[in-house]
């Protein structure tokens, strides 16, 4: 009697085990595929960095924001992993026709994993969209000190959380038409003198400068293209013309030149004074404000 119960007992015991084994079994598998029934979706879009200008110093930085379309998500699911990878498959582009975007990826605390080719975002980032909150990631920065041809700039990146099917979202930023004067080839401001006029005389100046973009210049003569003595007795002027890069320019008002967008190169623009001769001129110096105003659209 008492060794056919301790046999039992042996036997209920074993079974105890195996039982609380199964238990356990069954947790593993629930915390893996199952734990996540049916997955869940986010949405994405850009939440900063939509436009760039090259003539200012600023930090330009490409956010992106994401949060779950729907309540209610199983806990679970802060298990599945998230990813943003570059729609291309190879790496992260932003283009404007044959022009690229210059940048930098960042590696913040939304991300364990940064690389030219994928994000994956932190547990802690999971866990706060499985929440139902907004979370938004610092991805990219545009290197500073470039000087890109002006307009849109793209580029489509795609969330995957597990194996679901990847949601793109698109980057969009404006690069706005930009003028960068070339100060060792010449000073904004230029003090230019003709000498002595009694026989005539000429001036050779040039601008260098770079657009982004087409520019337009204005060109403006405070005395309508007179030099004007310094007594600024009336009729005491000596008149001068101006040609701008080949252009004749009517400085009796102002006048405007286009000129279309040829690429980034700098560019180099030549301007001839000229004062015509003549004798029955006042002794004394005579001057003029020309004013140049470059505008890239």
């Amino acid at each position: 009697m008492n060794r056919t119960w301790r046999v039992l007992a042996l036997i209920a015991a074993a079974l105890g085990w195996l039982a609380l084994l199964g238990h356990g079994a069954a947790i593993a598998q629930g915390q893996g595929g199952g734990a996540c029934p049916g997955g869940y979706s986010v949405t994405g879009r850009q939440s900063s960095g939509q436009s760039y200008d090259p003539n200012q110093a600023n930090r330009t930085v490409l956010q992106i924001t994401l949060q779950a379309a729907s309540n209610g998500i199983a806990p679970g699911c802060t298990s599945a992993p998230v990813t943003i990878t570059p729609q291309s498959g190879t790496a992260f582009t932003f283009v404007n026709g044959s022009y690229q975007l210059g940048f930098i990826q960042l590696n913040s605390s939304a991300v364990s994993q940064a690389n030219v080719t994928r994000f994956e975002l932190s547990g802690l980032s999971r866990n706060r969209l499985v929440r139902g909150e907004a979370v938004t990631i610092d991805l990219f920065e545009i290197s500073a000190g470039q000087f890109p041809a002006a307009g849109e700039y793209r580029g489509t990146v795609l969330v995957q959380i597990g194996n679901d099917l990847p949601q793109a979202v698109l980057f969009a930023i404006t690069v706005r038409p930009a003028i960068k004067f070339l100060a060792e080839q010449g000073a904004m401001t230029r003090d230019l003198s003709f000498g002595e006029v009694t026989a005539g005389s000429v001036i050779r100046t040039a601008v260098y400068y770079q657009s982004n973009a087409a520019a337009n210049i204005t060109i403006q003569s405070q005395n309508r293209g007179y030099l004007t003595h310094s007594s600024q007795v009336p009729g005491r002027v000596i008149p001068y013309t101006l040609n701008y890069d080949g252009i004749p320019v009517n400085l009796a008002n102002p006048v405007q030149i286009n000129r279309p967008f040829r690429g980034l190169a700098a560019r180099r623009e030549e301007m001839v004074l000229e004062v015509a001769p003549g004798t029955d001129r006042f002794a004394g110096n005579y001057r003029d404000v020309l004013m140049l105003i470059y505008t890239a659209y």
